[in-house]
């Protein structure tokens, strides 16, 4: 579900039109949706080929090598397998860094136009902030449009179909980590399976 944040500020009525009469301050509650969940373009491939490659492998690892090894390795085997399993769906399911549409530049903030000299000073389109013909909106340097998913998402880096979404700034982490696992994992699969440790 989606939750939101909610803010309260002030500003003064200038117009003198608002409930109360003239230079009276009033204060307006703004909601803002917060993604809590999303999947990608490539759900299909995610849901019919990575997850069940995952779990089947460590399903099979489960029953036919993991009850014939010391404690030790079950234990190690269970912190790797969760880990590649949470960090699978941190991936898959966490907003990539999703931007909304932004219709006007944005107005510079001060350090910005301290950076930029007069012309960001006094409100001039700055370098930072580029339209994008296929979103429709203004977007920040570093911030791609992805065709695949069609949104404009900050620090993209590229859509990875067994994951089923776009990577970008805000579930990086979590997919340098699914790598790193997908390797542990596969290495330690193989040697329980193999009998390394028995």
């Amino acid at each position: 579900g989606d939750k939101g944040e909610e803010r309260e500020g002030s500003f003064d009525d200038e117009e003198g039109g608002g409930i109360g009469g003239a230079g009276k301050k009033r204060t307006v509650k703004v909601r803002r949706t917060r993604i809590d969940l999303v999947v990608g373009p490539y759900w299909p491939m995610l849901f019919c080929v990575t997850w069940p490659l995952v779990l089947g492998v460590s399903l099979w690892t489960a029953v036919r090598a993991v009850p014939h090894v010391h404690p030790f390795f079950r234990v190690i085997w269970c912190v790797l397998t969760g880990g590649l399993c949470y960090a699978l769906f941190g991936v898959s399911c966490r907003d990539p860094g999703i931007m909304k549409r932004i219709k006007d530049v944005p107005p510079p903030s001060a350090a910005a136009a301290g950076e930029k000299g007069a012309g960001a000073a006094r409100g001039r389109k700055g370098p930072d902030w580029r339209w994008s013909d296929q979103a429709q909106s203004y977007r920040p340097r570093g911030a791609i449009y992805d065709p695949d998913c069609a949104v404009v998402i900050e620090e993209f880096d590229h859509t990875c179909p067994w994951t089923g979404t776009g990577i970008g700034k805000k579930n990086m982490p979590a997919f340098q980590a699914f790598v790193a696992l997908v390797f542990v994992c596969l290495i330690m699969d193989i040697l329980l399976l193999t009998g390394a440790f028995a």
